[in-house]
């Protein structure tokens, strides 16, 4: 309970307050704001927080108890009162309110329409430089998405400007149909511009408007019997009609609705956000909150502050599943932001109820289940697009099998789920059947040992990453067919070496530097290995993998060799038996000191004659 003393000194200091518009920032006893509000009356809100039975919520009580004083600042009107608290919420991050990190996610999309070959970037910031800009979008889950959506229908180039210049082999995007590789002049600029006013189409949301231009095309190309270039036509009307119809029409009076429902758990909330545009559902987003102390609708009015404030676009109505406090305020400052009326509803039936039962459904699934995060879910699906995956990724197993020369061979599995490692699915592997020195045949006992297993307690992973070229490739392939296990994905992965042709070929020292920043990529069906870049978020998480799967290997190596060397050392000494041995490795610890000792330290230990100690010492040596 809060003291009789600062219980008193806060209600002289709320006396104190004026009438007024602002904020109030309540702190502990070391000064630190722990909680920061606004309101349209200062003190009539403030003083709602100690008057007796007038607030008895529990967190209300929660808060108070580790207040000790409360400050204020009056300002001219409520909207500004508004717009101060979203400041000074960003610059103390109080513990009790919360925090809807400025993460710069509304982004755009940018297009160089000067250059002979454009292509779209990701951009903060338009400017006025000539290029076309597409935005603001949601969020950079929602721009990938897009760029993904955009890669499927209309192969542009991805690479820099620089790369552009310099490349002398076509890259991954390529050969798997993402780019016309104007790196290697395979594609003329005319027609490559063809495909940017395509892009540029469907980025404006003519997608109707392009499937009918698109159609007369095929129907001309058909005419000419240019069939290869009509089926392709044909692929393209199709994806884009996929994408058009997956905009569920919400409004046939082309409203602009963003819908916000709210699920408030102890101190976790999580926010769905669903966006109308055009009246058609156009994508949404997650906010999540695990510091959510005080009433749902408090921290809701603190989120649609911080969330338009920090750019959002704002449509003309949003829909809330809570009521929130001093809704006018609220809509007067989205109303002189946006230049026209802004409403902010609590809908009880209707077209906006379903919506928002809608985004309510979305918020609690996402607060009860665990799931890849958005980061991760955009990365593996952009990894399943580039490998030409059978299924989404979720599960990714990495086998490394590790040697000297025959000798010591172990293997070792790590997983990957969700993009993240489960270190309790790591396994190691003795071989047990290969003698000698062949990678090949010591993979093919582990894979087969492990896919044998999976099927049998149906638990097989979604792709088989391997660590090596194409011989480990086509081991992983022939054990998946032959098992019966043809849905499991499999690519192998291994560096471009410094001294390989591929690697020194280049004029300049950053050519070689660039080259030594790739990885090939094995995939089924390819004959030759892709180039992944360095620069890759795909290729990144590949790496990661594989790199943990190595150094998981090389750990239990050393861990058997070092075992290997201290049974066997003492075991090929003529005159030590299993008692002595156990008697010597006590008094030295390991083999290491054992080496280092004299020889009357060695006869120190009982049993141990002068001569035997000789032995010892001769033998190490």
């Amino acid at each position: 309970m809060i003291s009789p003393t600062t219980a008193q000194r806060i209600k002289d200091q709320i006396e104190r307050l004026p009438h007024s518009p602002g904020v109030y920032l309540f702190k502990d006893k070391n000064g630190e704001v722990i909680y920061v509000g606004k309101a349209r009356d200062l003190k009539n809100r403030v003083r709602s927080y100690l008057r007796e039975g007038g607030d008895s919520r529990h967190h209300i009580q929660f808060l108070m108890v580790r207040a000790s004083e409360v400050d204020s600042i009056v300002t001219e009107t409520e909207q500004e009162a508004l717009i101060l608290e979203n400041n000074l919420i960003k610059k103390h991050r109080p513990r009790y309110n919360i925090f809807l990190k400025d993460d710069k996610t509304y982004v755009n999309l940018r297009m160089n329409i000067n250059h002979p070959y454009p292509r779209l970037t990701v951009v903060r910031n338009p400017r006025s430089d000539g290029a076309l800009y597409f935005g603001p979008f949601a969020s950079a889950g929602a721009v990938r998405a897009t760029l993904r959506t955009i890669g499927r229908i209309f192969p542009l180039r991805t690479c820099t400007d620089a790369e552009l210049k310099i490349r002398k082999r076509a890259c991954l995007y390529y050969h798997i149909e993402r780019c016309p590789g104007p790196c290697v002049d395979l594609i003329d600029p005319q027609e490559y511009r063809e495909t940017v006013n395509k892009v540029v189409m469907f980025l404006k949301g003519k997608g109707n408007e392009l499937m009918r231009s698109l159609k007369k095309r095929m129907e001309l190309q058909s005419a000419e019997r240019r069939y290869e270039e009509a089926a392709r036509t044909r692929d393209q009307i199709w994806a884009i009609q996929r994408t058009v119809e997956k905009q569920r029409i919400t409004s046939p009076q082309k409203a602009e609705r963003d819908v916000f429902g709210a699920y408030h758990e102890n101190e976790r909330m999580v926010i769905q956000g669903l966006y109308v545009r055009d009246g058609k559902l156009s994508g949404g987003d997650v906010f999540t909150f695990n510091n959510a102390n005080l009433s749902t609708g408090e921290h809701f009015s603190s989120f649609l502050s911080q969330y338009y404030q920090r750019g959002a676009v704002i449509p003309s109505e949003v829909i809330v599943s809570n009521d929130v406090p001093e809704k006018d305020t609220l809509e007067a400052f989205l109303s002189s932001r946006k230049k026209e009326k802004v409403k902010i509803l609590f809908p009880k039936r209707g077209e906006r109820r379903a919506l928002l039962k809608l985004a309510l459904k979305n918020a609690k699934v996402v607060a009860k289940e665990k799931g890849p995060s958005s980061r991760n879910r955009d990365l593996l699906e952009d990894l399943k697009e580039l490998l030409g995956l059978q299924k989404f990724p979720r599960r990714i197993e990495c086998f490394d099998v590790s040697n000297i020369r025959g000798r010591h061979a172990v293997a070792s599995r790590v997983t990957f789920i969700d993009g993240e490692p489960a270190k309790s699915l790591y396994r190691h592997y003795r071989i047990k059947t290969v003698e000698g020195a062949d990678d090949y045949r010591m993979m093919g006992e582990t894979l087969e040992r492990r896919v044998s297993r999976g099927l049998k307690e149906g638990d097989l992973p979604d792709l088989l990453l391997l660590d090596g070229g194409r011989g480990q490739l086509n081991v992983a392939i022939k054990i998946l067919e032959r098992l019966g296990a043809v849905e499991v994905d499999a690519v192998g992965i291994a560096k471009v070496r410094e001294g390989s042709k591929r690697a020194a070929s280049g004029g300049t020292g950053t050519a070689r530097r660039r080259a030594r920043d790739k990885e090939r990529i094995y995939i089924r069906g390819l004959s030759k290995p892709l180039l992944l870049e360095g620069n890759s978020t795909a290729l990144f998480l590949l790496q990661r993998i594989r790199d943990e799967a190595h150094r998981f290997a090389i750990g239990y190596h050393k861990k058997l060799r070092s075992k290997k060397m201290g049974a066997s050392a003492l075991d090929d000494v003529p005159g030590v038996g299993p008692v002595l041995k156990s008697r010597i490795l006590a008094e030295f610890g390991s083999i290491a000191r054992l080496q280092k000792a004299t020889t009357d330290q060695i006869a120190s230990v009982p049993g141990v004659s002068k001569k035997l100690a000789i032995d010892i010492k001769e033998y190490f040596e």
